[in-house]
């Protein structure tokens, strides 16, 4: 079983990673030839496109997944499609409404982000469809097409590169993917709306939306911290930083995401078979983690110019974070796919607002690395936390 797990994993690896070097490509250029300002710019548009996905996916992705082995339905599939269709109109709104009122993006860039939003919840939804029926291949080709198409899109109009073309490559390169990734075969018989339905579903969805949004919340909302008290250019530093942090978290994302069905499946994984896991893990973390360390130099200054010099130090301290991602992730995913998701939610939620609370106080009067360390802590308190339940799990009273 672990062996399948990790092969299923790497699969999934394999395309992450290779969408992540395309947009590390895309990455390097544009930190090179843009001014950390526009950088930012340009990250907190990707950043916040993100948030609205994960929000309104409202955790139905995490949701058919738990109830695929025991209903195996057909109309399962309708059911998130119809609920994800109320959920957009509502964020769409949302996000609409907040982009003018605090005049992030110009108007235009308002517009192309809120089209974009239709095509990404395609997307996110489509991963619910693969992941059950263990076809990682069309997940692992996902990102690589829509980096492709940036990348490309890019290169074209390099010369006037701005805000906006950014914006238009995001909706272009969603739209393109969603063509071709989505399962449009299923829509068949789906389009009966019905409210009550979606709500029930929603309802249901609730607990994993809670910690899905926790945990990405947890992640991100230093992004917005930094992008509202210390503007656009300290963001594009901290962006820098952050996105060999994001690269290295590849491989325990595909773990966790192939980990949760399996783990849904009460008793289908054991402790011991988690022991190995989590010593895989710690390894893996461990050997990453020293490489990013030594390398910061080298992948900030040295890569991308002396503008992004302030990026090193980020960087270091990141590398700890790297090795809790990994140590993280398979704990994580056993508690959350657990009878316990409930009990357990309360503590995600106060290690989600011991972060936020932390960046929002410390990130103005110390600056960027702060929300680093703030990261550092809440990955140990998290992980105690981890433990704690992993622990009660496999206590003979649940199994």
């Amino acid at each position: 079983m672990i062996r399948s797990l990790f092969q299923r994993s790497i699969t999934l690896f394999m395309g992450l990673a290779a969408g992540k070097v395309l947009s590390t490509i895309i990455f390097i250029l544009l930190a090179r030839t843009l001014l950390p300002e526009s950088f930012g710019q340009i990250l907190f548009l990707a950043t916040f496109l993100q948030i609205v996905t994960v929000l309104a996916d409202f955790g139905l992705v995490q949701w058919y997944q738990a109830h695929y082995e025991k209903e195996k339905d057909h109309f399962l599939f309708h059911r998130i499609l119809r609920a994800r269709l109320l959920t957009l109109i509502v964020s769409a709104v949302a996000a609409f409404t907040f982009l003018t009122l605090t005049r992030t993006f110009p108007h235009p860039v308002i517009v192309l982000l809120i089209f974009t939003l239709l095509p990404d919840s395609l997307l996110s939804i489509g991963d619910a469809y693969y992941l059950p029926r263990q076809k990682t291949k069309a997940i692992s080709y996902k990102n690589p097409s829509r980096m492709l198409i940036i990348l490309v899109g890019y290169l074209l109009t390099q010369k006037f590169f701005n805000l906006e073309i950014a914006a238009c490559l995001f909706l272009f390169s969603s739209l393109i993917t969603a063509i071709w990734f989505f399962p449009w075969k299923v829509l068949k018989d789906w389009f009966s709306f019905n409210l009550m339905e979606s709500y029930e579903t929603l309802k249901s969805s609730a607990t994993f939306a809670f910690l899905i949004v926790t945990s990405f919340l947890y992640a991100r909302s230093d992004s917005f911290v930094i992008q509202y008290s210390l503007g656009s250019g300290a963001l594009g530093i901290y962006g820098a930083a952050y996105r060999y942090l994001e690269s290295l978290s590849l491989l325990p994302t595909a773990l966790a995401q192939n980990l949760f069905p399996l783990a849904a499946r009460k008793g289908f994984i054991t402790a011991t078979q988690l022991q190995k896991i989590f010593a895989i893990m710690a390894v893996l973390g461990l050997v990453l983690a020293t490489g990013l360390y030594f390398s910061a130099e080298l992948l900030t200054t040295t890569l991308l110019g002396v503008n992004y010099s302030a990026a090193s130090p980020l960087v270091r301290v990141f590398s700890f974070v790297v090795l809790l991602f990994f140590i993280n992730s398979p704990l994580s995913m056993v508690v959350q796919s657990s009878s316990l998701v409930k009990k357990f939610l309360p503590f995600g939620m106060i290690n989600t607002l011991l972060n936020i609370g932390g960046n929002l106080f410390l990130i103005p009067q110390y600056g960027i690395i702060a929300a680093a360390w703030m990261m550092v802590v809440t990955e140990l308190t998290g992980f105690l936390i981890n433990c704690l339940f992993v622990l009660k799990v496999y206590s003979p009273k649940n199994t």
